[in-house]
């Protein structure tokens, strides 16, 4: 399994250079004929975060209320699940969308779930920006500039990157053969989601359900991600070693499912 796993991601580390090139392709393709283009990964967060501070200031206030500011308590959260959803959803159609470019072409099927990874994260990486912006005007406003502390976001987004291309090698090649995986998965994303300290603080929980949500391995990033940007703390090792822990599972386990179902993709897809 573990030299299985090595092969599976050895070679998609061998064609990086075709990932990007696949990945530039495809996001050209998602804004062709549109107005702005790529400014279009700048202005949605940007309207996303304006509807979160409308919605959270003035509507209603949201359990766990000495969470301030709330709006960008959730927005770093959502960007991160979004990257994070966004290519397992992708990765579970791209053999689909690939099949004739695989068949026709010889080329390492691992490239096409490595390119829906890669594309997810240059949508983060244009949301940044914002992000970063915010975060400087949320800590001057209250008197706590940002800090150092928040660099280990860039430790962090790598490792949930891992997370991500792990479990779209094995959802890749696993919707391949059972065609209903994607809508199966955007309802166990649904619930991951919600099972994921996003929208809320773990300490914010009933204690008696704080260490179950804590078993969750996505609370690892989350927390960590939260820690790092919205409280400029440093991350307790606990989470960097959850992390590590499992991305490298992912990264495992993933690479060993997809090279297990490699040699029947290109007849199936």
């Amino acid at each position: 399994m573990i030299g299985e796993a090595i092969e599976a991601l050895g070679r998609l580390c061998r064609s990086r250079a075709l990932v990007w090139a696949l990945a530039r392709r495809e996001l050209k393709a998602r804004y062709r004929g549109s107005a702005l283009g790529y400014l279009w990964s700048l202005l949605n967060p940007l309207l996303l975060l304006a509807v979160y501070s409308i919605v959270f200031t003035v509507v209603f206030s949201p359990r766990g209320a000495d969470i301030h500011p709330y709006p960008l308590f959730l927005f770093g959260g959502i960007l991160a699940w979004n990257f994070f959803s966004g290519s397992l959803l992708d990765a579970s159609e791209t053999f689909r969308t690939n099949g004739p470019l695989l068949r026709k072409v010889i080329v390492a099927p691992e490239v096409f779930p490595g390119v829906s990874v890669a594309a997810q994260a240059v949508h983060f990486l244009l949301a940044l920006p914002v992000l970063a912006a915010a975060t400087a005007y949320a800590h001057v406003r209250s008197g706590t500039p940002v800090g150092w502390p928040a660099l280990q976001l860039v430790p962090v987004m790598i490792l949930l990157g891992a997370c991500a291309t792990g479990g779209a090698l094995a959802v890749s090649a696993v919707s391949v053969h059972w065609r209903d995986l994607r809508d199966l998965l955007r309802s166990v994303l649904t619930f991951g989601f919600f099972a994921s300290p996003i929208v809320y603080a773990i300490p914010s929980l009933p204690e008696r359900v704080r260490p179950w949500a804590r078993l969750n391995p996505a609370a690892f990033y989350f927390h960590a991600l939260h820690d790092a940007v919205f409280a400029c703390r440093w991350i307790g090792p606990a989470d960097w070693i959850g992390m590590a822990i499992s991305s490298l599972i992912a990264l495992g386990v993933g690479g060993a499912v997809f090279s297990r179902l490699r040699d029947s993709i290109a007849e199936v897809a």
